[in-house]
Formats: C-alpha cells, structure tokens, sequence
C-alpha cells in the first residue's frame, strides 16, 4: 500500500510539473507571436492626404502609430507644438499630424463606454461636416475595431477614426480621463486642451481659436 501511495504522489508531482510546463510553453508562444507582430514601414509606404482616405463611416479606420523619429519628448502644453504621430491605413498610406499643418485640427480621445463620449459626439460630428477644411481625428482608446465600428455607425462618424489599440497617441499625448479634446491650429501648436464633455458653446469658443 505505501508503494502504491508513493506511486501515485510520485504520478501527481509529475502530472502538475507537465501541466507548468505546458503553460510555460503556451506564453512563450504567445510572446513570441506578440513580438512578432508586423510593425508598419511607413518609411517604405506612400504618404496620402485626407482626400485619400476611403469615402463613408470611420474613413477606413487607420491605425495610430508612433514612428521612431516621433515627438516623444514634445511638452504638451497650450502654445506647444503639438507631438507628431501617424495613421495607418491597411494599405500602408499614412498620414502624419504634421502633414495637417495649414488645417485647424481637433483630436478627440473616446472610448465606446465613456458617457460622456456618446454626448459630445454629435456635436463633434456636426462641427466636421458643417467645416470641410477642419480635420477632425476620433482617436478611439485601447478598444477593438469590431467594438468601435458598431459606435462610428451608430453616430455616423465620417471622419478617420483612429484605432490607437496600444494607447500610444493618449500617452504622448498624457490624456488621463475621457473624453479629452485637443485643438491644434494652423500652425501645429496647441491652442487648447478641453477635458469633459463638450458643450456647443465650448466647442465653437475652442474652434473659433484655431480657424
């Protein structure tokens, strides 16, 4: 009976140091999948301009990205410039904040279950369409492209909608709480930083500083 008992502890250690190392093995391929992901070559891809970018809800959902040469160390601040980052398309065209000087631009930060989101948006909407020249970026914050589409439908979101799945556009841009709007004007300098949901008279006060 004790060899029996000693058999079956020495089966149980065994079966429970397997199972570790099944695990163990199943995050370092994850790891390595992760790590393996395919960056974006901007450097090799054409730069477009908002003309470019596809027609109807979420304006091809680009994908926010930070290139090496990016404004990390860029102070965001009233009267800074405002940190460059890029928007990649699937195809590889991108476009870069810089490349917007010479157009007031607004980049709101949202996310589909932030209330507050879901009030501002129309308004947000609303200022886009009623101003071609304004560019409008949704910079939607560490959610799913499937999550995101179904809001853009729903709120008829036809300006690019800016997937930023790893959250790297809110930290350069130190955004702490949704929604936050940034207003940036012609010449690429910050003109105002608003957090909390805007009201029309807050939006056209903000707008009427950049245009």
């Amino acid at each position: 009976m004790m060899e029996s008992m000693r058999e079956d502890l020495v089966f149980d250690r065994c079966h429970r140091f397997g199972k570790r190392r099944l695990v163990t093995l199943f995050v370092l391929l994850a790891l390595t999948a992760c790590s393996s992901a395919k960056t974006p070559d901007i450097a090799s891809s054409p730069t477009v301009t908002l003309a470019d970018f596809p027609e109807g809800i979420g304006r091809g959902y680009p994908t926010a990205w930070l290139p090496g040469d990016g404004d990390k160390g860029n102070s965001v601040q009233i009267g800074a410039e405002a940190p460059d980052f890029a928007i990649v398309l699937e195809d590889g065209g991108h476009l870069r904040l810089s490349n917007l000087r010479g157009r007031p631009v607004v980049i709101n930060f949202w996310a589909t279950w932030c209330g507050p989101c879901r009030l501002e948006m129309p308004e947000l909407m609303r200022a886009a369409r009623a101003d071609p020249h304004l560019a409008m970026l949704a910079v939607n914050v560490q959610e799913a492209k499937t999550t995101v589409a179904a809001f853009a439908e729903e709120f008829a979101m036809t300006t690019p909608v800016v997937i930023d799945p790893e959250g790297v556009v809110q930290r350069l841009y130190e955004v702490r709480g949704l929604p936050t709007t940034v207003f940036i004007d012609t010449h690429g300098r910050i003109a105002a930083i608003y957090a909390g949901v805007l009201t029309p008279m807050a939006l056209e006060e903000r707008l009427a500083m950049i245009r």
